[in-house]
């Protein structure tokens, strides 16, 4: 059996990991055609994961805002492909 310690944990991982995977693609030799909202999708992650540590943590505030940060960055995302089909 795990317990919410060992989640939190695993979460923090995943950020880690998603944190560094944005830098990767924020570093790219060469611009890849769909980096932009690549990065917005890491960046919503991030807010998911956030949102979910602090869920485990029993902090519903700051996991609400979380949540809000990444549906907004979701909404950045949608913004760009939106106006990518406009211009096609």
């Amino acid at each position: 059996m795990k317990t919410s310690t060992d989640a939190i944990n695993d979460l923090q991982t995943a950020l880690t990991a998603t944190k560094a995977a944005e830098a990767t693609m924020n570093d790219l030799l060469a611009a890849h055609n769909y980096q932009d909202v690549a990065v917005l999708m890491a960046k919503a992650a991030q807010s998911l994961l956030d949102a979910a540590t602090a869920f485990m943590q029993s902090e519903d505030e700051a996991a609400l805002d979380a949540l809000e940060a990444a549906e907004d960055i979701i909404d950045e995302f949608y913004d760009i492909i939106d106006g990518d089909l406009a211009e096609d």
